[in-house]
């Protein structure tokens, strides 16, 4: 890859990061339903907008309609519920290094149900990012309840419901990306809106305007934005180079919760970051080519 190429990564990698900063901006504030419903609309309207000034349409077919529906509730409304529910009881770098174990679940979903051998350096990179996520997540889990622990597992609830939705999402290879994301979005916050203004009563909530903005910013860039990036570089760039949008993620998030939140990882969390992110070089592939071919 180019160092344009990398550059241009960087963009949906410091918007996707963004999204656990801004998370923990808005929790003091807001209750977890009251964020991912607010995000979902935000990005609702400004991606319907965008489609809209595109001339584009949603497909008229009600199987899709009602399957895309479906897909909304395993890559939207449950990963970012469970996300927010998580920082609740654990910082917005760890929460990152958990959620890019996504490809990992990814890989080892594919040798369960038969898409995808598990080869050798697949089954390295595998072995590397769980013992990373052991690292993270540490033995006391299993000892006894934490509010911690329990936090650590919904992010990596929302790891695998991203892993579902990947698997999910290829059947739609006949809809425009834009739109696929503008219906799933909008179809989620659809869902979502009636249930948090029952639930709630947001109107009764203090408002305070940097947890506000942060909602506002979490739907425009964190969500709407950065699909709108993400599917151009794809299409520019291809699945694999985009793919390695996962090392950065985290990264960008560290560097933002350091920077904003005052944040620091102790030496564990360091380990597991690093280990993760060796297993997804060793997934991505062209480091073990690259290995083979010095020998």
């Amino acid at each position: 890859m180019t160092l344009k190429q990398w550059l241009l990564l960087c963009i949906p990698a410091f918007f996707w990061g963004s999204a656990f900063v801004l998370m923990e901006v808005a929790l003091p504030v807001f209750s977890p339903l009251i964020i991912v419903a607010g995000r979902m609309t935000v990005a609702a309207l400004f991606l319907n907008g965008v489609v809209l000034t595109q001339g584009q349409a949603w497909p008229q077919s009600k199987l899709v309609l009602l399957e895309c529906a479906g897909l909304s509730l395993v890559n939207n409304l449950l990963p970012f519920g469970l996300v927010v529910w998580g920082q609740q009881y654990i910082g917005a770098s760890l929460a990152a290094i958990l959620i890019s174990s996504a490809p990992v679940f990814t890989v080892v979903l594919a040798g369960i149900f038969g898409h995808e051998r598990i080869t050798l350096s697949r089954g390295v990179g595998v072995m590397l990012s769980f013992s990373g996520v052991v690292v993270l997540v540490g033995p006391e889990v299993l000892s006894g309840f934490s509010l911690e622990g329990v936090g650590e597992l919904a992010i990596l609830g929302a790891a695998v419901s991203y892993s579902v939705a990947g698997f999910w999402g290829r059947r739609f290879n006949t809809v425009p990306a834009e739109v696929l994301s503008t219906m799933t979005i909008t179809f989620g916050a659809l869902l979502i809106v009636p249930v948090m203004l029952w639930v709630e009563l947001p109107f009764t909530v203090s408002w305070q305007w940097d947890a506000g903005l942060a909602v506002v910013g979490l739907g425009v860039f964190s969500t709407a934005i950065a699909y709108i990036v993400y599917f151009r570089l794809l299409a520019e760039m291809g699945v694999v180079n985009t793919s390695l949008v996962s090392f950065l993620v985290p990264l960008s998030t560290l560097f933002m919760s350091l920077i904003f939140l005052q944040e620091r990882l102790d030496p564990a969390a360091v380990l597991g970051m690093c280990l993760i992110l060796s297993g997804l070089a060793v997934l991505d592939g062209r480091l073990f080519k690259k290995f083979q071919r010095l020998l």
